[in-house]
């Protein structure tokens, strides 16, 4: 960039990441893969609710922007509780969990990225994050105090690597102890003030009765009974900024769950539709057969001599009544049959359709004819002409078994997201001569069918 030319501005920057990442693909690759795309399904769907903007993800990071910093506060307090929620359904093994860094910095474009400090101080509040956990920088602490009833801890200056800056940093507490360490001290020193003073009130009233200060009385005469002490007027209705505090706290709760509701119920119908495909490949082959079985015939009669031989024909046979079967053999399950196998293809060419659901105030369409193209076994999709509105552009490797997961970006065509680059991936299994894919354009849930040519 020439000096000049640099443009500048103010926002918020949110990053996250795996934990231990690494360790998952090694002990499972395909595992791991398809997890952190179902997990980003979530979090990239809780960013674009919160109007905020992916700027980059390279492996298991996220990079967003976002114009406020409440709506990016909110949005890690969102992913991480859908993360929790959805790590709850899988074994201990599977489950993968994020940090979460969110600053409020001065940064620099280039493009579609940002660069700067800004970017890298949020990228380093991920770091010294819990897994699970948020840490935010004072900038957005101070912009967010009064506007959120969500709980932090002050963890005081931290020294950040390559950061030449001491930050002071927050990180979130879900406990709800809204300014963490420095108001239990003060909690404490209110505690500790109180109590010095009471015990130097009783001190002095003992010297005084030492001293006989009072008057002591044979008789003392009968003092009236203590008057009512008024009970403690009750605090009439929460003040308007508690309720509000309470309307909004509901309302992001109703917004997450209402979220996690959709994408279980997309993948609940993905997994059906799975299911019904694989059933009905397994049961053709079956059909087939029983049409195909030969009747038993009966063998000719040897002619006398001189005599035309008599042809033998196919005459259906008179069975015995069926014997009832053992409850064993009638409850057993068909055995299974073995799904096409898939022929890794080193190069070539083939053909894809697409249907997407309809989202929000999107409509739902189908479109056919994408181009397929398959280079050193690499399979790759893509649509209209690079660098324009509606382009889209995916690949992936699919592994010997027939298990394949594409991956990509596309130019959003609708209003909402209009001109912007969003995230595309699908994954599926070869089946019944072609690949049935399914997941998300964006926001969209969709459908993928790949079908290479038969030369091939």
């Amino acid at each position: 960039m020439e000096p000049g030319t640099i443009k500048r501005r103010l926002t918020a920057i949110l990053a996250a990441d795996a934990v231990n990442y690494s360790r998952h693909m090694g002990e499972d690759e395909e595992g791991t893969m398809r997890e952190l795309a179902a997990h980003r399904a979530v979090i990239d769907r809780i960013i674009a609710a919160h109007e905020g903007r992916i700027v980059g993800t390279q492996g298991d990071s996220v990079l967003a922007e976002f114009a406020s910093p409440v709506e990016a506060v909110r949005c890690a307090v969102e992913i991480q509780e859908g993360v929790h929620t959805r790590n709850e359904t899988l074994p201990e093994g599977d489950r993968l969990h994020f940090r979460i860094g969110v600053n409020l910095g001065d940064v620099m474009i280039d493009g579609a990225d940002i660069l700067g400090d800004g970017v890298n101080v949020a990228a380093r509040l991920e770091g010294i994050a819990d897994p699970g956990g948020i840490c935010i920088s004072s900038s957005v602490y101070d912009q967010i105090a009064g506007k959120l009833s969500l709980g932090f801890v002050d963890l005081g200056e931290q020294s950040l690597k390559n950061i030449a800056r001491p930050i002071r940093v927050y990180q979130f507490d879900r406990t709800g102890a809204v300014g963490g360490s420095r108001r239990a001290q003060a909690a404490r020193r209110k505690t500790g003030a109180i109590a010095g003073g009471v015990a130097v009130l009783l001190l002095a009233v003992g010297g005084a009765w030492q001293a006989g200060l009072f008057d002591r009385r044979a008789e003392p005469k009968p003092e009236p009974p203590p008057a009512a002490v008024p009970a403690v007027a009750a605090p009439a209705a929460a003040s308007e900024e508690i309720k509000l505090k309470l309307q909004i706290a509901e309302a992001e709760k109703a917004k997450a769950e209402a979220e996690l509701a959709r994408a279980r119920s997309d993948n609940e119908a993905a997994r059906q539709r799975a299911e019904a495909e694989l059933a009905r490949q397994r049961a053709a082959p079956r059909v087939a057969a029983v049409e195909k079985k030969d009747l038993p015939t009966v063998a000719a009669t040897p002619a006398p001599t001189g005599a035309p031989a008599p042809v033998a024909t196919a005459v259906p046979p008179t069975m015995p009544p069926a014997a009832p079967l053992p409850a064993a053999v009638a409850n057993a399950a068909p055995p299974a049959v073995p799904v096409t196998a898939f022929v890794p293809v080193a190069s070539g060419s083939g053909t894809a359709t697409r249907d997407c659901d309809g989202f929000e105030e999107l409509r739902a369409f189908s479109e056919t004819q994408l181009a397929v193209r398959v280079e050193d076994g690499m399979i790759s999709v893509e649509r209209g002409t690079r660098g324009e509105v509606g382009y889209m552009f995916l690949k992936g490797r699919p592994t010997a078994d027939g298990h394949l997961a594409l991956a990509g970006t596309a130019i959003s065509p609708n209003k909402r997201n209009f001109g912007k680059e969003i995230k595309v991936f699908f994954t599926g299994v070869y089946a019944d001569g072609a690949f049935a894919l399914s997941g998300r354009t964006g926001s969209r849930s969709c459908r993928m069918t790949i079908r290479l040519d038969a030369k091939q």
